[in-house]
C-alpha cells in the first residue's frame, strides 16, 4: 500500500539506498561494457581475416550432407523411439513448432526448411555444441546451406549453395564470397528434452529419421546423457585462439546479441535460481526458468518507468513491487494488479563456453558483475511496495500460499 502524501516513513532513506544501489549497478555494466557496438566481426578486414585462421578437419565438402525439406513425423509416432530425457531441438517456424532430434542433426549439422516461400535454417554444431537458427531469406533470395567441412574456433563453417560464400555457423555472417558481410536474423529455437517438447507441443511435427545408413543411434562425439564424455570434459579436439577460465569450457550457454550487447548466460545457473535479475549496460533484464519446457527464457523487465525486480516464490514468479504473478513461459501477468501485462522475450541460440567466449571475448555474462545482489530482492527489503493484508496484491490473493 502506497503511504499517503506528506507522510514521513521510517524507511524512505532505505528505499532511497536501495534504488541508488539498482543505478550504481547499472551504470556498473556500462563502464564494464564497450560502447561501440559488440557484434562480431567489426569490420570488413576482420571477416578478411577469419579465412586465413580455418582449421582443416579432413571432413570435405559434401561429406556431412545437409538436408532440404525433409520429411516429418507426428509426435504419437516419434515418441514410439524417442526416450523422455533425449535432446531435442524445439524450433518455432510460422506454421508452427517443429522439433529436431539431437540424434539426427549430429549427422546432418543442417537442415533447409522452405515456408510459404521464405527459407529457413536450422544449424547445430556438435564440436562446440552450437545451435542456431535463422531466417535464410535475403532479399527475396532463399539461401540453401551445407557444411563447408572447415572450422574457425572449433565451430562449423557454412557454405550457401547460391553465391557459394562461407558463413560462420555461431554468428549467422558471411566472411568470404559474395555476400560478404551480410547476416541473418536469428529465429526462435530451444535446446531441451523430448519429455519437455513432447508436453508443451502435443501437435509439432518432428522430423523423420532421414534416409540412408548413418548410425543415428550412436553418437560420435559422445553422449549427454551420460558423464565423462566430450560433451562435459575438457577436451578440445581442434585449437581456438582464446580461453577463458570464468566458467568449464564445455559449460551450456544461452547466447544472446540484446541492443549490440553480447551476452551468455550459464542454463544450470539459471535453472537452479528459478529467477536472475540483470542488467545488460543501462538495459533491466530477467532471466527465468520455465519450468514447463526446460528452458530459460529472457525477458526486459523494464515494466514502468524503474525496473521491476523478480523472484521465485513456492513455484511462482512474482514482482516484488505489485506481488503480481507472471508467467515464466510468456513473460505475462496472470494474477494481481500487473494482469494482462507483458514482458517483451529476447532470443537467441546456445553454445559450450569455449566456442562462444573464442568468438566473442567482449561477452557479457549471467553469473557476473550485471547481476542484482540477492539482498536486494527479498519480499520485506526496502524499496518494495507492501501491500495490506486482504488488499489483491498479497499473497493469499495471488494464490501465493502464505510462508512457513
Amino acid at each position: 500500500m502506497r503511504h499517503k502524501p506528506g507522510r514521513c516513513t521510517p524507511c524512505r532513506l532505505q528505499d532511497i539506498f536501495a534504488f541508488s544501489a539498482l543505478i550504481l549497478l547499472a551504470l556498473c555494466t556500462l563502464l564494464l561494457s564497450p560502447a561501440e557496438s559488440q557484434a562480431r566481426p567489426k569490420s570488413m578486414a576482420d571477416l578478411a581475416a577469419i579465412s586465413g585462421k580455418l582449421v582443416e578437419t579432413g571432413v570435405s565438402y559434401g561429406a556431412i550432407p545437409s538436408l532440404y525439406r525433409p520429411r516429418y513425423d507426428r509426435i504419437l509416432d516419434a515418441d514410439l523411439n524417442t526416450s523422455a530425457d533425449e535432446i531435442v531441438f524445439v524450433v518455432m517456424l510460422p506454421d508452427g513448432p517443429r522439433i529436431y532430434l539431437q540424434r539426427y542433426m549430429v549427422w546432418h549439422q543442417v537442415v533447409n526448411e522452405l515456408i510459404d516461400d521464405v527459407a529457413y535454417t536450422i544449424t547445430y554444431c556438435p564440436t562446440t555444441g552450437t545451435l542456431m537458427a535463422y531466417d535464410a531469406s535475403m532479399g527475396g533470395l532463399n539461401l540453401i546451406f551445407d557444411v563447408e567441412g572447415r572450422l574457425y574456433d572449433g565451430n562449423s563453417v557454412l557454405i550457401d549453395r547460391n553465391s557459394g560464400s562461407l558463413w560462420l555457423q555461431e554468428t549467422g555472417m558471411a566472411f568470404e564470397g559474395p555476400l560478404m558481410g551480410r547476416g541473418l536474423p536469428t529465429i526462435p529455437v530451444f535446446w531441451t528434452t523430448w519429455g519437455a517438447a513432447h508436453s508443451v507441443f502435443p501437435q509439432a511435427s518432428v522430423m523423420a529419421k532421414p534416409a540412408g545408413n548413418r548410425p543415428y543411434g550412436r553418437d560420435p562425439y559422445g553422449n549427454y546423457q551420460r558423464k565423462d564424455t566430450y560433451y562435459d570434459n575438457d577436451r578440445l579436439i581442434y585449437p581456438v585462439e582464446r580461453l577463458d577460465r570464468r566458467f568449464p569450457r564445455k559449460t551450456h550457454m544461452l547466447c544472446l546479441e540484446y541492443e549490440n550487447y553480447l551476452l551468455a548466460l550459464d542454463v544450470a545457473y539459471v535453472k537452479k535460481k528459478g529467477t536472475v535479475n540483470f542488467f545488460v549496460g543501462p538495459h533491466a533484464l530477467l532471466a527465468v526458468h520455465d519450468p514447463h519446457l526446460n528452458v530459460v527464457r529472457v525477458f526486459n523487465r523494464q515494466i514502468w518507468a524503474e525496473p521491476f525486480l523478480f523472484v521465485s516464490r513456492y513455484g511462482k514468479l512474482m514482482d516484488l513491487k505489485t506481488r503480481s504473478i507472471w508467467d515464466p513461459a510468456t513473460g505475462k501477468a496472470l494474477e494481481g494488479n500487473m494482469k494482462g501485462a507483458a514482458m517483451p522475450e529476447y532470443f537467441g541460440g546456445y553454445s559450450m563456453w569455449f566456442a562462444w567466449y573464442s568468438i566473442n571475448p567482449e561477452t557479457l555474462t549471467v553469473p557476473g558483475p550485471g547481476e542484482v545482489p540477492e539482498n536486494l530482492l527479498s519480499p520485506d527489503a526496502p524499496g518494495h511496495d507492501s501491500p495490506a493484508p486482504g488488499s489483491a496484491a498479497t499473497p493469499a490473493a495471488t494464490g501465493l500460499p502464505p510462508a512457513p
